[in-house]
């Protein structure tokens, strides 16, 4: 064989060595793309599991705090209610003591009293009867 059969057999080796190379690079690269779609997808799924969960909590207590609420705005109105009724009967019992009273002066009329007149002086003696008398 001669110089140029053995390097030609050489280089054959090596692009055989290198095919074989680079498959084996292909098939684990592909094993790792296989891994990290398996592991994006188990990633994706954990987080919708947690959003679900998250958003059942948050509506369980969305509902409760409505409802907490529902329960505090009817407590609300029924002491507006009862407030307002007792406002009511106050206001009727105010009106009835101011009827009352109102009737109260209307019932005995008073007669106006006599305007007094001031008293009449008393007349001064008479001087010039004095006179009279000493003459």
């Amino acid at each position: 064989m001669t110089a140029t059969a053995k390097n030609a057999d050489g280089v054959e080796a090596l692009l055989d060595r290198l095919s074989t190379a680079t498959d084996q690079i292909t098939k684990a690269s592909e094993k790792q793309a296989r891994e990290i779609d398996r592991q994006l997808k188990r990633l994706i799924d954990r987080g919708e599991a947690s959003t679900e969960r998250l958003l059942k909590t948050i509506d369980k207590e969305i509902r409760a705090q409505i409802k907490g609420l529902r329960h505090e705005l009817r407590q609300m109105e029924r002491r507006v209610a009862e407030m307002r009724e007792a406002g009511k009967k106050q206001l009727s019992a105010k009106k009835k003591v101011a009827v009352k009273k109102a009737a109260a002066k209307k019932a005995p009329v008073k007669k106006a009293a006599a305007k007094k007149r001031p008293a009449k002086k008393k007349a001064a003696p008479r001087k010039a009867a004095a006179k009279k008398a000493s003459k």
